[in-house]
């Protein structure tokens, strides 16, 4: 059993302790790219994102990154080529992904869905919204939540 590591850098605010692992948007819609940009600009926190275009490109963007993974995937469930499902599936079958959290992003919140996302592995699901001030908002949620989890230490 893995011993839990939890430290929170509470002096830098919303997210920042995130900042020693980057955090990966799998989002193919280009507009949709540009508001967690600018999301994540205005958090403070634009060097900590990476922006993949669909799940391959992301998966290809794991194994690149010799073990530096990122502290938490948020991935939209509707994905060209690979499936987002699909790509939930294979991290949490790979033992060197498996521990980084992955919220989805949705366009509703039908619950069939939900559940199949859940029942893949997912830490949590989140409905998108094209209102800027909405996508902050749970932006900084997440990523305080995140901040302030426990993670092992293997992570």
């Amino acid at each position: 059993m893995n011993t839990a590591e939890c430290t929170v850098d509470r002096d830098t605010g919303s997210g920042r302790s995130l900042r020693r692992k980057p955090v990966l948007v799998v989002e193919s819609d280009f507009k949709s790219a540009v508001m967690f940009g600018r999301v994540f600009r205005d958090m403070g926190m634009l060097e900590d994102l990476v922006i993949a275009v669909d799940c391959e490109n992301a998966l290809r963007r794991l194994h690149e990154a010799n073990g530096a993974l990122p502290g938490l995937i948020l991935l939209d469930t509707k994905m060209p080529r690979m499936s987002a499902m699909g790509f939930l599936k294979l991290l949490k079958e790979d033992p060197a992904f498996r521990m980084v959290p992955v919220v989805m992003l949705a366009e509703t919140n039908d619950a069939e869905e939900v559940a199949a996302c859940y029942d893949h592995g997912a830490a949590g699901y989140l409905v998108k919204s094209v209102d800027y001030r909405d996508v902050l908002d749970k932006m900084k949620a997440i990523c305080d939540y995140w901040s302030l989890s426990c993670l092992p230490s293997d992570h």
